[in-house]
């Protein structure tokens, strides 16, 4: 079997959030939802001004942007930011989307609000992870809002071995919780119908061998205390009514919202 390495550029990171991310059964439509929801809980009104941090394909900033929100979209990935770009030409949108690593960014006092979707937060490990909330907390007004989803460390995986089937062959997937560093992990690989096997490049950072750090509530109030951001709240993902309806006890809380009073 002839085996070849792709970087998360060249392969996995539109292999993830657009090819994979797309055929999920109501996507687009959950994306509605979570941006509703992000209106409600951060008291947003157009045109208010978006910082959409590993933003991906622009899937929710586009729902952002039809509603008349000034977007900014940051990710690694330039076929990600190629991607996006694409949609709102396609649309006849305004957004700038703009290739970048989340932990660079240098804003002061521009946003109203500061999203990070889809469990992207918690790539970095503790030190990182607190000068990133740093930095979003420069980047809002006073008044200006974080709304972060992150990987929830109450919610253990046990250690499994997936495959399914593709158009064009069969994806390889294993995932596990390290419980002493309070890690989710992962990894794939892509075997084609021709016998080629797609496996991920050793690369630092953002790569397709997950290790994403996970969070409990508790620990995220004390990294916004810490990054001078004072927490306002904290809810479900699986739980996205409008307005929010109470979060039954015991339910996965994977979402919180912050605010810059000063």
């Amino acid at each position: 079997m002839k085996v070849v390495e792709k970087s998360w550029n060249e392969f996995w990171a539109y292999y993830w959030r657009v090819e994979d991310r797309h055929r999920i059964p109501g996507i687009f439509e959950w994306d509605k939802r979570i941006v509703n929801f992000i209106e409600y809980v951060c008291g947003l009104k157009p045109p208010a001004h978006i910082l959409d941090l590993a933003c991906g394909g622009g899937d929710q900033a586009k729902v952002f942007a039809r509603k008349g929100y000034e977007i900014v979209g940051i990710d690694i990935a330039p076929s990600l930011i190629e991607f996006a770009q694409a949609q709102f030409l396609k649309e006849n949108l305004k957004g700038n989307f703009i290739v970048g690593d989340m932990r660079d960014i240098n804003y002061k006092e521009e946003f109203d609000t500061c999203v990070i979707l889809s469990g992207s937060f918690g790539f970095f490990g503790d030190i990182d992870d607190q000068r990133l909330l740093v930095s979003i907390r420069k980047a809002l007004k006073v008044g200006g809002k974080v709304f972060i989803m992150f990987i929830s460390a109450n919610e253990h995986v046990d250690h499994t071995r997936t495959w399914r089937d593709l158009e064009y062959g069969w994806e390889l997937g294993e995932t596990w919780f390290d419980n002493e560093a309070c890690v989710h992990c992962g990894t794939s690989a892509i075997i084609r119908r021709d016998g080629t096997m797609i496996v991920p490049k050793k690369e630092p950072g953002y790569h397709a061998n997950e290790r994403i750090r996970c969070y409990t509530i508790p620990e995220m109030r004390t990294m916004f205390a810490k990054a001078g951001l004072e927490y306002s709240a904290s809810y479900s993902s699986r739980y996205l009514e409008v307005p929010p309806k109470t979060v039954p006890k015991g339910a996965i809380r994977n979402i919180v919202v912050g605010e810059r009073k000063v």
